[in-house]
This record gives structure tokens, sequence and C-alpha cells, in this order.
């Protein structure tokens, strides 16, 4: 059986691996785009009027865990 991990990289490159496990890709795949969403969101309110060139482009990855092996299964790059 496999779980699915996300690790989400905000625009000031820091990673968080988020504390949730996912039962399917799918689900995965889904938080990850809806977290992407509100931070750039977020991150567009933040910026309106100041100059945003040192920031890069929020982004994650999801790491598949089965029968005890990690291997990155998606980017969302």
């Amino acid at each position: 059986m496999s779980a699915y991990f996300l690790t989400f990289t905000y625009p000031d490159g820091h990673a968080e691996e988020i504390e949730e496990v996912f039962p399917t890709l799918k689900d995965a795949v889904s938080y990850g785009d809806s977290l992407l969403n509100q931070v750039r969101v977020t991150e567009s309110m933040k910026k309106a009027g100041r100059n945003s060139g040192d920031a890069e482009e929020p982004s994650y990855i999801v790491k598949e865990v089965k029968d005890g092996k990690r291997s990155i299964v998606y980017r969302s790059e």
C-alpha cells in the first residue's frame, strides 16, 4: 500500500513538509494545487506596488512511500 506526502516550497525559498498523509496521488495533487493557488493570491496581494524580482514561484512535490521506499512521483513545476 502507498502513502503520499507533500513538500511545499514558498516564494521566499523555504520548504515545508505538510503533515497530512494522503491516501492517493490525486488527493495529494489536489491539496497541493489548492495551496499553490492560495499562496499565489496572497503573494500577489503582498507585492502589489513593490518589485518582486527576488521572489520565486511557489511549487510542490509529492513523494510516494511504498514498501519503505520514497520516490518523487509529481512536481508542480
